[in-house]
């Protein structure tokens, strides 16, 4: 008996839930849903003609985010049925999308490009007090659209960032970005909680994060008055007096350079050494040399408009975004516009290096170039030495390395030399080779060096000279490029040390080897530095070398020349960033030495390259 009544509970419970399954309308609470006579049915026949009409598609058309089409295919695979706004009766859903959309100014975006205002101004207009509203679900059904859209775009840039740098940068940009197309596009309207979820996508990263408060301390600057400093007609030094040192103290409080709760400015009038250090902090902060002297340069970056340090850091939130290094536990991140190399370990930075990185392009270098690739001459091939962003892990240390000059250098560089000194390639302590066999400087053929394809091979020996110095840092990539020491120390006094052929000279490769061998089986440091010819202090060193160093060379020696190979591989960023907080809380501005930032103001803020 008990089994029976079971089985009718049973079938009845089926039955309900058949009939459920074939309303077309789902029950509704009773309120504005009732009032306004509510109608599923109609409502989702309208967002399907809604969807349809090409007049209405002009409004989610963006260029900047191409998936309306695949928006279709995704309502038609449900039905039509609605993802969020189900009803008239949504009021509180509305409210708090808005107020994470309205957000994405906290992130450095226009909140409007989620459409928050058409969102809120087609719910509202369609629970408007009357039953004689005639567009009612039309209005409804827009409200839902652009929900829709606006949370798909949202999330997606919060995810990938607004533009992927890989299609932007073609040539120079090779470091790991997610790929979005092997991703759900459609996970955001699969969420239960999609609230929560807007919530969790925020990027997580420190220096993302820390880049935001930044942001939001500058556009406090927004509508201050913000003079112009006179550029003084020579260099104010401690102990000058200059009738704009008002105003420079006046911006290095603003800027938050001067804390006037330690230090009390009395006497406007003349540069004392109260004011030395702030200046100082200033001019490093900057990118200047910090030497607290205020000259033209100086003055120039005191001088940079808030919008101007405001777009900067919403550029950089933007690089943020395509990447983050959080994953690694040790690394090495080189930041080009800042030269400098930093160690980090669990997040924390062990120290910096002044690096010089590749010269950039002339300002009319995509016009050469498309000269250059309708006549396909040299002559017309303009320079191109920047260096490009790269992820890879550094394998091995060439000490005493060699130099096989690149074609392009032999063509812009060598064959200027010997031009001007028939002894250069002597003084060099250059040797050439043609088909493989050594020939003598006199012997070759000037004409030749300015061909595409140079038909000789020029190498620099090891030695005092050797442009690669004592060490080369060796990492793959695509480029050729790699970290090495130098014999040409004056670059690392510069501001700007954009002054190679593209790879990145270390100011103090012997601090840089010494980390990376930590932890060698074999080499350390101090053999290091008796292989290079640098003097070792504890001879017990040197003698215990001399007894190694066959072992130590064996199969890894070439001439002068040894490779040591690392059992583990540390992971090299080579990154681009303007913008950023240190580890003292303190935000960093650079130029933007490439005129990256200028590209990616365009995809960013097309409304004001347009003004």
């Amino acid at each position: 008996m008990k089994s029976i009544i079971m089985g009718l509970v049973i079938f009845c419970s089926i039955v309900v839930l058949f009939i459920s399954g074939c309303e077309k309308d789902p029950p509704v609470k009773p309120g504005l849903n009732e009032k306004l006579k509510f109608n599923y049915s109609e409502y989702q026949l309208t967002l399907k003609n809604r969807l349809n009409d090409d007049k209405f598609s002009v409004f989610l058309k963006d260029s900047s985010f191409q998936y309306l089409d695949t928006l279709k295919d995704f309502y038609f695979a449900r039905n039509f049925q609605p993802v969020f706004i189900k009803s008239f009766e949504q009021k509180d859903f509305i409210f708090l999308l808005l107020s994470v959309l309205k957000k994405a100014d906290e992130h450095g975006l226009n909140p409007e490009q989620y459409y928050c205002s058409l969102i809120k101004q087609e719910f509202f207009s369609a629970i408007i007090d009357t039953i004689n509203n005639p567009d009612k679900y039309i209005q409804l059904a827009n409200s839902e659209l652009f929900a829709c859209y606006g949370i798909l775009k949202y999330a997606y840039h919060m995810r990938y960032g607004v533009v992927n740098p890989t299609k932007i940068f073609l040539e120079t940009y090779y470091l790991p970005v997610v790929d979005s197309s092997k991703r759900d596009l459609f996970e955001p309207l699969r969420q239960a909680n999609i609230l929560q979820y807007l919530q969790d996508i925020q990027p997580k990263n420190e220096n993302y994060i820390k880049l935001q408060k930044a942001l939001k301390h500058f556009n406090a600057y927004k509508n201050l008055e913000w003079k112009v400093i006179p550029v003084p007609d020579k260099k104010i030094e401690p102990g000058d007096k200059n009738s704009s040192h008002q105003l420079i103290t006046n911006r290095l409080i603003t800027l938050g350079s001067l804390d006037t709760s330690k230090v009390i400015i009395k006497d406007y009038s003349v540069y004392d050494s109260l004011l030395l250090n702030p200046v100082k902090k200033f001019q490093q902060l900057h990118g200047l040399k910090d030497d607290g002297v205020i000259g033209k340069s100086t003055i120039e970056k005191l001088n940079i408009a808030p919008e101007e340090y405001i777009n900067k850091i919403k550029i950089n939130l933007e690089r943020f975004r395509w990447n983050n290094y959080t994953d690694t536990s040790i690394y090495i991140v080189v930041n080009i516009p800042d030269f400098r190399l930093y160690v980090i370990e669990n997040k924390k930075e062990l120290f910096s290096i002044k690096v010089c990185t590749g010269k950039r392009r002339a300002a009319n270098y995509d016009k050469r170039f498309e000269v250059f690739k309708k006549t396909k001459r040299l002559n017309d091939k303009p320079d191109d030495w920047e260096t490009p962003c790269v992820y890879s892990e550094i394998s091995n240390l060439i000490l005493n390395p060699t130099w096989i000059v690149p074609n392009s250098i032999i063509r812009e560089e060598i064959l200027a030399g010997i031009k001007k000194d028939s002894s250069y390639l002597d003084k060099k302590n250059f040797k050439v080779y043609r088909n493989g066999v050594e020939i003598n400087h006199n012997e070759i053929n000037l004409k030749e060096l300015s061909l595409e394809y140079v038909p000789y091979k020029i190498v620099q020996d090891p030695g005092v000279g050797n442009a690669l110095g004592k060490i080369k840092f060796m990492f793959k990539n695509p480029f050729g490029i790699y970290l090495h020491d130098t014999p040409s120390k004056a670059p690392f006094t510069y501001s700007n040390r954009a002054v190679s052929h593209g790879c990145i000279r270390v100011e103090k490769p012997i601090q840089l080897a010494e980390y990376i061998l930590r932890n060698h089986p074999k080499w350390n440091i101090d053999y290091l530095k008796i292989e290079i010819g640098q003097k070792v202090e504890d001879k017990t060193k040197v003698a215990e070398y001399k007894q190694k160093r066959s072992a130590l060379r064996k199969n890894a020696s070439f001439g002068e020349t040894t490779e040591i190979t690392l059992e583990k591989k540390i992971p090299l960023f080579v990154d681009y960033y303007t913008a950023w907080v240190d580890n003292n809380g303190e935000i960093n501005f650079r130029d933007d030495v490439y005129r990256q930032d200028k590209i990616l103001m365009n995809y960013l803020f097309p409304e004001k390259i347009s003004k």
